[in-house]
């Protein structure tokens, strides 16, 4: 890494400057801010390490001047006697790091080290980005069908907007990332990073420093700061994935970051600015969960200033098979075979399937096929016979009417035609119908609190259990 030091007393500039080039730096010094602004406009370091109080040109001054460059240098301040003020200012400024001057410098060389791995991470994030624009160009989505073109018309409205909230809603695997990185790509930002979280795989104990990154000494095994995932992808955006399964207390934390737009690393001080949109997807129904108690409301309208709701694959019929051919040609790539179509029986396959698991199932079929496939085409029979009825059952089929069985509710579940929410309501119908009205029994039945069940009850449930025999002999009583 080049390292630029800028520092005014010579001993001090020396000495520092050996040690670093000691440390592998390259480095180069300047006995001025204007010296070192000069150097800065002819051959830009990787990481700038500046004296904060020097004559002329200080360096709070010079971190002014590369931030209202938009130069994404890493800065960091040097000084001989630290404050909290002084801290708290640079970092509002922009500066990566502030440090207090001691001859062993172990402090400088954590910092730089954390700096060079800032810069690397940064580095890898730009890579990608350029690989992944393509993929996911605006005229590369696929909108036959009349739901699709409706999500496509939907997105072009919002991509010039690159500081709207996002709310992405859809069953699991519709392609709610997909939609979040074309949001992201072709938008004003789409050369700056993009950040997916997926919420439920972080412990929440580490929640935190994840997102936020932490200080060094700020917990057991804290050896030096981490920079968090907000803060990587300052300039781009953060996809909240399956926030919907995010506990409370984080949800707390979470709200605070998205109203503010600034982030604290744990064990750290005052709070400073991130410049990242944020966007949210989900397979759940927040309306419910804000209802039932288990989402924040207060998050909620936060993250729903616009919502998109992802059509399943069964409501874009028209779509199936151009997506499919696209899998087709990279699965072709990576198995490295000559596979040019689909045949037109296997694509009436496709178009007949209810596609449960929606655009990731339709991968996975295709994937497999193309393993199977020998010749030039795919075939009705390189695919699983369980496309030829329509899905998979969820559950073991309902036993017969005459099932003598008492404790055995004849209830299924049709995959791509039953939601959760709609069996849920019927499992509770036919419980209550069993009990004859008496709520406290249904609960323990269904093995939760009566106070729970009462929040799952719906006015659709209640008056149907009114009109049922059961519950008139309930009354009677």
């Amino acid at each position: 890494m080049n390292v630029l030091l800028v520092e005014d007393e010579s001993s001090i500039r020396e000495a520092f400057a050996l040690r670093l080039s000691e440390g592998g730096y390259v480095v180069q010094t300047a006995g001025s801010g204007e010296e070192g602004l000069s150097l800065l406009q002819t051959s830009p370091p990787d990481i700038l390490v500046l004296d904060m109080v020097m004559p002329g040109l200080s360096g709070i001054d010079l971190l002014k001047e590369v931030r209202s460059a938009d130069l994404e240098i890493p800065v960091i301040l040097l000084t001989a006697r630290g404050t909290v003020k002084d801290a708290v200012e640079a970092m509002r400024l922009g500066a990566f790091d502030f440090v207090t001057k001691n001859i062993d410098m172990d402090e400088l060389f954590l910092s730089l080290a954390n700096a060079s791995r800032f810069l690397s991470l940064a580095r890898e994030a730009r890579y990608w980005t350029g690989r992944e624009s393509g993929r996911f160009a605006l005229e590369r989505m696929i909108a036959k069908s009349q739901a699709g073109a409706g999500l496509r018309q939907q997105v072009v409205d919002l991509v010039e907007n690159d500081r709207v909230t996002v709310l992405l809603q859809g069953e699991t695997g519709t392609g709610k990332e997909y939609v979040a990185k074309v949001l992201h790509y072709n938008g004003p930002s789409g050369d700056r990073p993009f950040i997916e979280v997926d919420c439920p795989a972080i412990p929440s104990e580490l929640f935190e420093s994840e997102l936020f990154g932490y200080e060094k000494g700020s917990f057991t095994g804290a050896a030096g700061r981490r920079i968090g995932l907000v803060e990587l992808a300052e300039g781009g955006t953060v996809l909240l994935d399956e926030i919907g399964d995010l506990p409370l207390p984080l949800q707390a934390k979470l709200l605070r970051v998205i109203e503010e737009r600034t982030i604290r690393r744990v064990g750290g001080g005052a709070p400073f600015p991130v410049n990242v949109r944020f966007m949210a997807a989900t397979h759940r129904d927040l309306r419910v969960a804000v209802r039932e108690g288990r989402f924040r409301e207060d998050l909620y309208y936060r993250l729903n200033v616009v919502t998109l709701a992802i059509p399943p694959l069964r409501e874009r019929r028209e779509d199936i098979v151009p997506i499919a051919e696209r899998f087709l040609h990279q699965s072709s790539q990576t198995f490295r075979k000559k596979i040019l179509r689909i045949s037109p029986a296997a694509q009436k396959l496709l178009r007949d399937y209810s596609f449960p698991g929606n655009i990731r199932e339709l991968s996975n079929i295709i994937e497999r096929a193309v393993l199977f496939c020998s010749g030039p085409q795919l075939e009705v029979a390189h695919f699983s016979a369980d496309l030829s009825r329509g899905g998979f059952p969820l559950l073991a089929p309902a036993p017969p009417e005459d099932s003598s069985d008492p404790g055995t509710l004849p209830l299924s579940f049709r995959m791509g035609g039953d939601t959760l929410e709609g069996f849920e309501q019927r499992l509770i119908r036919e419980i209550l119908v069993r009990t004859g009205g008496n709520k406290t029994r249904a609960a323990e039945i269904l093995g939760i609190s009566r106070w729970a069940l009462d929040r799952r009850l719906k006015g659709g449930v209640e008056e149907d259990l009114a009109q049922s025999p059961a519950a008139g002999k309930e009354k009677a009583k």
